[in-house]
């Protein structure tokens, strides 16, 4: 067996085992969730499936490629056009599917967007005493860009609008109801900023809570103005919602219950990394700190799992608890034998959310391990029963995962919990960018890295290191205090100036890189959060503006500490550490 498949094994092994917390789920209500594949195709057609009664009957059918299969057996399979197995070392020409009326007749269409920067197709259904016939194919957009394209009702009228990017801008795409078939009108709302064709992260929510929708992507987010407003734009708020490229589907929702939503995303759709961002807006701007829920090693989940290229990422209540819950798996053969543990398994997953005294969990519970997932993954009824059922499409097919509940005694539903693995691994977070002054290239009001006082460094040496020649980001004065020669165990104490005794807010930035340490602040020998994870790749950034809340500071010298903890797996390990500022606001 390969190391990768090893480590699929050992997860799925924690997940059989006895862990999860006694009050996690009240006694009286110990219930399973089992999930039965249905296979429905085993020739890749698509990267993506839909749902919907196609021919009227009341029961959902999914649609696949070219196929449409009528529910609720699945049994048989109908042409919307010629089929043609699609190239496995290459890629489909078919990637999305939804099941809607365009044109108000009863009869749901089938809206189709392909390879990225390619036409989306609306197919009309022919209606259910035709459809022996193929549905004629009409072209409504001539490019279609982003790989997590939604058709969603984003400005708020009853009808769904396709967000998408197009021509290097974000935006969405409108119907004429009175002519669906023609072409659709696609509305910039960004400047020309997106990647051209390709793109991974992409989502639709309220993120500022004025109940309007917004625009979510990798690098941030888009505010929709008011249906009153003449603003040809909406207004971007950066934020770093990956510490890599993006990944899939993104979603605002208000995963700690605390009033606001968070943003749920995973984090490199060919790679790894599944995360929410806790939106805190303590202070005059939101701040949305990461929290890893999966990373590329089973030590960076709670219960020990990993799996790779989470391409496609849905948020829907599985269990029925009232709370949504993450359902996504792996990609299989998404970027074919270049993606890491390409061959480790074609899992699906859902992550239920737990709310409980000691803040938020998401328990990884497996779905099916043959079936994967391509860039889409539906959620719906598939059988009227009223609980949701997954459907998936990709290089391995087409499926159906029905999904079952059961009653059981304590002893069963104990036994199929998944177990917490002591010694949960850091944070690998980034902030908003440092707010630079244009004139100086500096931070307002931080102490530079470079200028602070160096009280002690157990190992290795500290140097002023000019930052000019990393181009991928800006640091503060161009340069950084850079620690290197230090290993796990070792400390470095730089002291902060405090010059008015008073409450302050305490910001830092660092620098990120592929061969750079996990790391802990110490304020005074006060612990400050978790351990934050500095690495990344391929390029060297910064960590953005971390924020370490309010503290009560005395007049006079007060020691920042930073303690050498490990290095991420896929690190070069050589401990390295950039502190570009710190920030001391009144």
């Amino acid at each position: 067996m390969t190391r990768m498949g090893l480590v699929l094994v050992r997860a799925g092994l924690l997940l059989l085992a006895l862990a999860a917390p006694v009050d996690v789920i009240p006694a009286e209500d110990r219930t399973l969730d089992h999930f039965r594949r249905v296979p429905l195709a085993d020739v890749y057609f698509s990267e993506g499936a839909g749902a919907g009664d196609i021919n009227g009957d009341g029961h959902a059918d999914v649609v696949y490629g070219p196929y449409w299969f009528s529910g609720p057996e699945f049994r048989e399979k109908h042409e919307i056009y010629p089929p043609k197995p699609q190239p496995m070392e290459a890629y489909a020409d078919h990637f999305f599917a939804w099941v809607y009326d365009f044109n108000c007749d009863g009869a749901n269409d089938v809206f189709t967007v392909g390879f990225p920067g390619t036409p989306a197709y609306v197919y009309e259904n022919p209606t259910k005493h035709h459809l022996d016939q193929h549905w004629k194919k009409h072209q409504v957009i001539d490019e279609v860009s982003n790989e997590s394209p939604q058709f969603v009702n984003l400005v708020g009228d009853e009808r769904p609008e396709l967000v998408c990017t197009r021509d290097g801008f974000f935006g969405y795409a409108t119907v004429d109801w009175d002519k669906p078939f023609e072409a659709w009108t696609f509305h910039a709302v960004s400047d020309k900023t997106a990647p051209a064709r390709f793109g991974h992260g992409l989502g639709v929510g309220d993120v500022n809570g004025d109940g309007r929708n917004d625009i979510l992507f990798a690098g941030g987010w888009l505010e929709q103005p008011a249906p009153d407003s003449q603003q040809p734009r909406w207004t971007l708020h950066s934020a770093a919602f990956t510490n890599a490229y993006g990944g899939a589907e993104m979603y605002a929702y208000d995963v700690d219950g605390d009033g606001d939503n968070d943003i749920i995303t995973s984090l490199a759709a060919h790679d790894f990394g599944l995360a929410w961002y806790e939106q805190d807006r303590s202070g005059a701007e939101p701040v949305f700190r990461q929290h890893l829920i999966m990373g590329d090693r089973p030590e960076q989940n709670r219960y020990g799992l990993v799996f790779s290229e989470p391409h496609s990422v849905n948020l829907a209540d599985i269990d029925g608890d009232g709370l949504k819950d993450i359902i996504t798996g792996k990609t299989y053969y998404s970027h074919h034998k270049a993606s890491p543990l390409w061959d480790a398994g074609a899992v699906v997953y859902w992550f239920k959310l737990v709310r409980n005294k000691d803040g938020v969990d998401w328990i990884p519970y497996r779905a099916d391990d043959q079936a994967g997932i391509g860039r889409q993954v539906v959620v719906h009824d598939m059988n009227g029963d009223d609980i949701p059922d997954i459907v998936v499409g990709g290089m391995k097919g087409s499926h159906v995962l029905l999904h079952t509940r059961e009653k059981v005694d304590e002893e069963r539903w104990r036994a199929a919990q998944p177990q917490v693995v002591e010694g949960a691994a850091s944070q690998s977070i980034r902030g908003k960018p440092a707010p630079l002054d244009e004139q100086t290239g500096r931070v307002v009001g931080a102490l530079e890295g470079e200028a602070l006082k160096v009280l002690r460094a157990s190992a290795g040496r500290t140097s002023t290191q000019n930052m000019s020649g990393f181009k991928k980001d800006r640091w503060s004065g161009g340069q950084q205090v850079f620690w290197t020669g230090a290993k796990p165990g070792d400390r470095l104490e730089l002291e902060l100036p405090v010059e008015q005794a008073g409450a302050y807010q305490l910001a830092t930035v660092f620098t990120m890189a592929r061969d750079f340490a996990i790391v802990r602040l110490y304020l005074d020998d006060k612990p400050l959060g978790e351990p934050i994870d500095l690495y990344n790749y391929p390029d060297v950034i910064t960590s953005g503006v971390l924020e370490w809340g309010q503290h009560e500071l005395s007049a006079g010298p007060h020691r920042l500490a930073i303690d050498v903890v490990g290095a991420n797996g896929s690190a070069i390990p050589a401990y390295m550490v950039g502190l570009d500022c710190v920030r001391l606001l009144p």
